[in-house]
Parts: C-alpha cells; sequence; structure tokens
C-alpha cells in the first residue's frame, strides 16, 4: 500500500512539472489546499469582472463559501476553482485548477496556488508567494518545508508536498517577511460588460 501511495504521489509529482505560470515568470505551486474548511471566508467584493492587459478574471459565486474563477487571457480561458481565507487576520486566495492548462495562470496540471489579497476595492490587488525567494529559502534550508525539485525541459521547478497545516505554518512564519511577497498584481474593475455586484 505504501508502494502504491508513494507511486501516486511521484505520479502527481511528475504531471504538476510543467507548472510555469505568468505572473512574473513561475509561481509556488501545492499538491494540498493552503486552507481548511474553517479558515474560509467569503467576500462579495470580488465578484464581478476584474482586468489586467490582455487578462480578464471574472469571479462567480460558488456554493456558500467558494468561487468561480474563469481566468482568460487573449482568446483562451479557463475555470478554477477559488476560497478566500484568512490566516492572522490576513486575507488569502487558494486558487485550484482542477483541469489542466498551458497558458497564464492556469497550471499545466492540477495544483493549489497562494495569493496574498491585499486590497479589494477599487482596485484588487494580489501578492503571490515569491518563487525566487522561496527557491532560494529551499537552497539553504532543504528541510524547511516538505517539497520536490521536478525537471522539465531541462529546468528546475519546486513543488510544494507539505500538508495544509505544514503550509499555514510556513505561511504565518513568514509574513512579514518582506521578500517573499514582492510582486504585485493590480487588476482593475472591468467597466466595459462588468458583472460587478
Amino acid at each position: 500500500m505504501k508502494v502504491i501511495m508513494k507511486t501516486r504521489v511521484a505520479i502527481v509529482i511528475f504531471l504538476l512539472a510543467a507548472l510555469t505560470l505568468a505572473l512574473t515568470g513561475c509561481v509556488v505551486t501545492s499538491i494540498y489546499p493552503f486552507y481548511f474548511e474553517k479558515d474560509v471566508a467569503f467576500d462579495s467584493a470580488l465578484l464581478g469582472d476584474w482586468t489586467k492587459a490582455n487578462e480578464r478574471w471574472t469571479f462567480e459565486r460558488a456554493g456558500e463559501t467558494a468561487y468561480r474563477l474563469t481566468y482568460t487571457e487573449g482568446e483562451k480561458s479557463s475555470v478554477m476553482q477559488a476560497h478566500l481565507f484568512e490566516l492572522r487576520g490576513q486575507k488569502f486566495l487558494d486558487l485550484f485548477g482542477p483541469e489542466p492548462g498551458d497558458f497564464g495562470l492556469v497550471p499545466a496540471r492540477p495544483a493549489h496556488v497562494l495569493l496574498r489579497v491585499v486590497k479589494t476595492g477599487p482596485t484588487l490587488e494580489m501578492v503571490p508567494l515569491d518563487y525566487e525567494w522561496l527557491a532560494n529559502l529551499l537552497e539553504k534550508k532543504p528541510k524547511i518545508i516538505r517539497h520536490h525539485i521536478v525537471k522539465v525541459n531541462g529546468d528546475k521547478r519546486l513543488v510544494l508536498t507539505a500538508d495544509t497545516a505544514e503550509l499555514q505554518r510556513f505561511v504565518r512564519k513568514h509574513l512579514k517577511t518582506e521578500d517573499a511577497w514582492k510582486e504585485v498584481l493590480k487588476l482593475q474593475p472591468d467597466q466595459a460588460g462588468s458583472t460587478r455586484r
């Protein structure tokens, strides 16, 4: 049974290989979600259409506490699940792409992506956990959080394999680490044909 589980984890890790997301290059991805159900919140300020250059983010309500996020880049689009949650008074979004994609924000294989929500109005401002910072930290201290390095077309990509509790401990520990949260993604409310509520 352990061999089967290890094989499944290895397959999942391998399938996560091409996780090159275009916020600024690579973003940190995880096999496990970054939230527990008890942490989930809902903010109607997220609902509607947000834009940046040729990207469109459309948040719709999906049940009591979840969102359906349609991410569009140019002519391509994909649907993801999004959960807003709180850790130590800070808001975060866990994005999960159950269907594989090969462009922009959409992971090449199912994976969780973490965004720290800085502002929800009048602009939507979010910050991903910085990939380069984490890669450098793991190079110096490889046991600080469970992860796996996969090779994709000669490039190395890291995938977090820690469970949710370990992920949250890590995020809480680095809430005030400036280098961990550098690149702000700013989205404007869509003025033309907006479905803002």
